[in-house]
């Protein structure tokens, strides 16, 4: 009997392990940490959200920026429109409504701007 309540435990365990995992990768998650560092200045952190294009981008916005980033407002309100792989979130910072595009590559959410 307590071997079976063990391996209950352990697949409970599991479960909710995994499904932590994957509620994780949402994309109002992923634009939540995206635009909390990018507020910061902190572009290396924002591109590990990032596609390959945007990490190039915030490279450049990086490389311009140096130490004199001035800190925007918090992003609130964070809410996402899914459609397929792709999602537009929509957010707002002092008031004003913004607009953000995921797209879902490898198996998690990406934030993905044009050029």
């Amino acid at each position: 009997m307590k071997k079976l309540l063990t391996i209950v435990f352990l697949v409970a365990i599991t479960s909710l392990s995994l499904s932590s995992c994957t509620r994780k990768s949402n994309p109002e998650s992923v634009a939540e940490k995206f635009l909390s560092h990018m507020s910061k200045g902190e572009f290396e952190k924002a591109s590990e959200y990032a596609t390959e294009q945007t990490r190039q981008m915030l490279s450049i916005a990086a490389a311009f920026a140096g130490d004199q980033y001035d800190e925007s407002g918090k992003p609130e309100n964070v809410t996402c429109e899914v459609e397929g792989d792709t999602a537009i979130c929509i957010y707002t910072v002092d008031g004003e409504q913004e607009t953000l595009d995921l797209v879902y590559q490898d198996g998690k959410w990406l934030v993905h701007q044009q050029k």
